[in-house]
């Protein structure tokens, strides 16, 4: 007979099945088993790396911690229509600090002046 695995009881809230359920169908996780083992790898996971690297820059991207409350305050505005999604607001609000205001106003004008040169060869 083949090893099955321990099994293990966990106690649960009505709260937390709701998120965990929903997050399943969200996602096309099968059963609750597979959701907790990805779970319990995903937190090893990230612990592991959190103490290494508190921010980590992976594959062209850059993780950012925020807190519950600006969590909510980010999907609030996208909710609310100010932003189409939270990623899109933090990265206009990172862009506006370091691209300097000047550098847009340039790009707009050497884009109408080739748009000029363009139309102009037609």
């Amino acid at each position: 007979m083949a090893d099955d695995g321990t099994k293990i009881t966990l106690r649960v809230g009505s709260d937390d099945i709701q998120l965990m359920e929903d997050y399943m169908a969200e996602t096309g996780i099968g059963n609750r088993s597979d959701f907790i083992r990805d779970a319990i790898r995903g937190y090893i996971e990230y612990k592991r790396t959190e103490s290494s690297a508190p921010m980590k820059v992976d594959k062209g991207g850059l993780f950012v911690r925020f807190s519950d409350l600006q969590l909510e305050t980010l999907s609030n505005l996208a909710k609310l229509g100010i932003c189409l999604s939270e990623e899109e607001f933090v990265r206009k609000c990172v862009l506006d600090v370091i691209v300097p205001k000047d550098a847009g106003v340039k790009a707009i004008s050497d884009a109408f002046a080739s748009a000029q040169m363009l139309a102009a060869l037609k």
